[in-house]
């Protein structure tokens, strides 16, 4: 009989070991791609190729978990996102740089959803009435240790390895030790997938269901869009998803080049930089662990949670832009993970409180896939924008477009208490129909 608590301890273990993975080279992957010859634009354009992947893979691998099972899918995530790991160490040119960042992609679209999905709806197959706000919160705080921790530890296996050759001379050098480090954790993570998730909601098939599972996967898609279309909320959330994934992105393709010009040729500076992003990812873990008090402090209005704090991470990310030193630079960018904590699990609620349970890993997909798009544009238009001005000047215009999605979190609350009361006065109308053609009535 399994237990709620049995269901949390899995998923956090996996989520926890999935995001360490991710996170191990994430503050350094630039640098290390620039010491092997490659430009700013040439990274923003191959993360900006990473987010296409993910854009053109996002709804038929979601609509693909929902067919053949969550479980399998996360596997065959791994496995691909582990050989973008392996063509990523050898890289030396842009094609070959393009190849990893596109294998990365397929295993970020294959992965998006699919353990989510599981989670949420294995919750609520052992208990229709869970509250899932505090749940998803302390999950996205999980995710944010994993971040926080990896970069550190990142940061400091860089420093360790400090005697092997320089970095854009050979495989092997300080700054791909964490790329390595990543690959073996990747093989732990899946040896963990096999043995801890099981599945009941959303279950594979065996081989022989197969073809006639695959050939369900356009008409689940097309289910999962009508229903996306048709929910005023669920539009508005892909809207603002959209928004935030551009300037999430903006942030992951500059921060790195930004941070490292303010502190120079400073000798710590590979742990500094590790610190900074694992301090981000910290505050935003303490943003995700608040946010279901604050929404019980303002009525369970999470559309007006999103609102406030969406927009604050728009006049803090403005400031960021204008800091020249490296520590008042460093506390305003913690400030904006710290909103982005909080918005980020309170806009899981809201989005997962509009999908039902057999559509679950598709619709996902499609709030990725708005996520996706919108980082595309980030990371190529951003990371162009910095070239040609400055990353400051790209920050501000990040910064305005959270200044101007913010009011699409506003509706969120009145749509939701609107369908309330329409609810609610059905059975009186009823009962006075009733009450009509009753005789003598």
């Amino acid at each position: 009989m399994r237990s709620i608590r049995s269901i949390e301890w899995r998923y956090d273990l996996v989520i926890f070991l999935f995001w360490l993975a991710a996170a191990l080279p994430m503050a350094l992957f630039v640098l290390l791609a620039q010491a092997r010859g490659m430009s700013l634009s040439q990274i923003g354009l191959l993360v900006a190729a990473y987010s296409l992947t993910i854009v053109l893979l996002e709804v038929p691998t979601g609509g693909l978990a929902d067919a053949l099972g969550r479980k399998r899918v996360a596997l065959i995530a791994e496995a691909a996102t582990l050989a973008g790991s392996l063509v990523f160490l050898f890289s030396f040119s842009l094609p070959m740089f393009l190849l990893s960042f596109v294998f990365n992609g397929i295993g970020r679209a294959l992965s998006s959803g699919a353990l989510d999905a599981w989670f949420v709806d294995t919750l609520l197959e052992v208990d229709a009435n869970v509250d899932l706000h505090p749940r998803l919160a302390r999950a996205g705080a999980i995710t944010l240790l994993a971040l926080g921790g990896g970069t550190v530890a990142g940061g400091v296996l860089a420093r360790v390895f400090l005697f092997l050759p320089p970095d854009g001379a050979a495989v092997l050098t300080p700054l791909a030790v964490p790329v390595v480090a990543a690959m073996i954790l990747r093989v732990l993570l899946m040896g963990s997938i096999s043995c801890l998730i099981r599945e009941t909601v959303g279950a594979p098939h065996s081989p022989g269901q197969w073809p006639r599972e695959i050939a369900e996967v356009p008409r689940l898609l097309r289910s999962a869009v009508e229903l996306t279309v048709r929910n005023a909320v669920l539009v508005r959330l892909l809207l603002v998803a959209s928004a935030s994934g551009l300037v999430v992105s903006g942030l992951e393709v500059l921060w790195q080049p930004h941070f490292a010009d303010l502190l120079g040729s400073h000798e710590s500076r590979t742990l500094l930089l590790g610190s900074v992003l694992a301090g981000c990812f910290l505050v935003g873990g303490i943003g995700n662990l608040f946010a279901p008090r604050l929404s019980r402090w303002l009525g369970g209005r999470n559309g007006r949670v999103c609102a406030v704090f969406h927009a604050l991470r728009g006049v803090i990310l403005i400031m960021v832009a204008a800091q020249a030193r490296f520590a008042p630079a460093a506390a305003f960018l913690w400030l904006v993970y710290l909103g982005q904590g909080v918005v980020n699990s309170t806009h899981a609620v809201l989005l997962h409180h509009e999908i039902p349970p057999r559509r679950r890993s598709a619709m996902l997909s499609i709030e990725s896939l708005a996520a996706y798009l919108g980082g595309f544009l980030g990371s190529a238009g951003l990371g162009l924008l910095a070239d040609r001005t400055s990353t400051g000047f790209a920050w501000g215009i990040a910064g305005g477009v959270l200044l101007v999605s913010w009011v699409l979190y506003l509706r969120v609350d009145a749509i939701r208490e609107e369908r309330r009361r329409e609810q609610e006065s059905v059975p009186g109308q009823a009962v006075q129909a009733a009450d009509a053609v009753r005789p003598g009535g």
